[in-house]
């Protein structure tokens, strides 16, 4: 009998244990963003009100890279993105051995690759859209060490809702990062959210 009810107890347990750890990763994650989201502020106030390329567009010196995860890591002293607790990770990415990186940083919070495509300025202008508040910046993205995994830059097809069971979090151009964003059905990433701004002009 006392195991018959020590069995039903943990039956009723770890779904919710399980539950708790899920939204808890997706509470750090957007935790996360939100600390993103300062030290991109931080750094448009000290560049003019410009933000960092989402891709190194073929430079891959880091002192001289336009990329976001060369500047922004050294914006804040840090060196690239190898620490597993970096905020520029999402919390619940577990990368998998080698215990330390050992290739190209895998990226699981990835900017958004519309920003600097079609001839625009590789650095995006914060206040050159009028709809910042649903345009786009950072969003989940596929992580590893190789192919789409270590880009930096978000596509449609890379956005990845499987670390927060059927939900991605997103940073939005005006600064705010606490929005969670269900999955589409037909998981198409293109028009579920913001990618680039109609009304969008060259600064």
């Amino acid at each position: 009998m006392v195991v018959a009810i020590v069995g039903l107890l943990a039956a009723l347990v770890l779904p919710v244990v399980g539950w708790v750890r899920v939204l808890s990763m997706r509470v750090a994650c957007m935790g996360n963003l939100e600390q993103l989201s300062g030290v991109l502020m931080a750094y448009a106030d000290d560049h003019a009100n410009v933000i960092p390329a989402s891709a190194n567009h073929g430079i891959t010196d880091a002192a001289s890279s336009p990329a976001w995860f060369y500047r922004l890591p050294a914006f804040l002293g840090q060196v690239g993105m190898r620490t597993r607790r970096s905020i520029f990770q999402c919390a619940a990415y577990a990368h998998q051995q080698p215990r330390y990186f050992t290739s190209a940083s895998p990226k699981s919070l990835k900017m958004n690759c519309r920003l600097d495509e079609d001839g625009r300025p590789w650095c995006f202008l914060l206040d050159s859209v009028s709809d910042a508040s649903s345009l786009m910046l950072f969003i989940d993205g596929v992580a590893g060490e190789t192919g789409m995994g270590q880009w930096g830059d978000a596509h449609p097809t890379g956005v990845d809702d499987r670390r927060h069971q059927g939900r991605v979090n997103v940073l939005y151009a005006d600064g705010h990062s606490r929005a969670v964003v269900r999955a589409p059905a037909d998981h198409d990433w293109e028009k579920a959210i913001t990618w680039m701004s109609a009304d969008w002009a060259p600064p």
